[in-house]
């Protein structure tokens, strides 16, 4: 269980923001996630990744979904000792995901308003930054799972996702591969 004095790390936001920017690279939204264990007063890195939803064709594989799922996949269905730190507020399914993994905190740098927003002024065709306004604490209220949720966490730093772009495709990697991998100690 987190603590409700439990306080996020600048680290792991920017590590999910480091894995929000590979997304780019590689022809994706630049949304990053990372999962962390926070064992007595140490926290690790379990998963880190980027989105797929757009190199994948599935407009359901998003970074928080597919991370919660490698985590429980090695840790268990309940994931009450872990924090997911997300660039981008999760939307109503992966909050969902949340509620039935009984995820310990969420951390998130821009919200869905934003995003919405962003999407309003500036969305493409290719990039349309399409959000659902329902709140993550909402679902995760309404699911019975009450957590530490900090919102706008790192918000300026992740706002520069929306309008980050490859340098160049010669800068875009030649295999791309998930950086969700075994336990990492920060």
């Amino acid at each position: 269980m987190i603590p409700p004095t439990y306080k996020p790390k600048k680290k792991f936001m920017q590590l999910a923001i480091a894995e929000a920017k590979r997304a780019r690279d590689r022809g994706d939204y630049p949304i990053g996630a990372v999962v962390t264990r926070v064992v007595g007063k140490r926290e690790v890195v379990i998963a880190s990744a980027g989105n797929r939803v757009k190199t994948s064709g599935s407009s359901i594989k998003h970074v928080e979904l597919e991370t919660l799922k490698y985590v429980s996949s090695g840790y268990g269905r309940y994931l009450p000792d872990f924090v997911l730190y997300s660039t981008h507020e999760p939307c109503a399914m992966c909050a969902g995901a949340c509620v039935w993994s009984k995820i310990g905190a969420v951390v998130f740098g821009v919200s869905q308003e934003d995003i919405t927003a962003y999407g309003k002024k500036h969305g493409t065709e290719e990039f349309k930054w399409r959000a659902c306004l329902i709140s993550c604490k909402f679902v995760l209220e309404k699911g019975g799972l009450r957590i530490p949720v900090f919102g706008k966490f790192l918000r300026p730093e992740c706002r520069k996702l929306f309008g980050y772009r490859a340098t160049s495709p010669a800068s875009l990697p030649v295999k791309t591969r998930s950086r969700i991998a075994g336990p990492q100690t920060c």
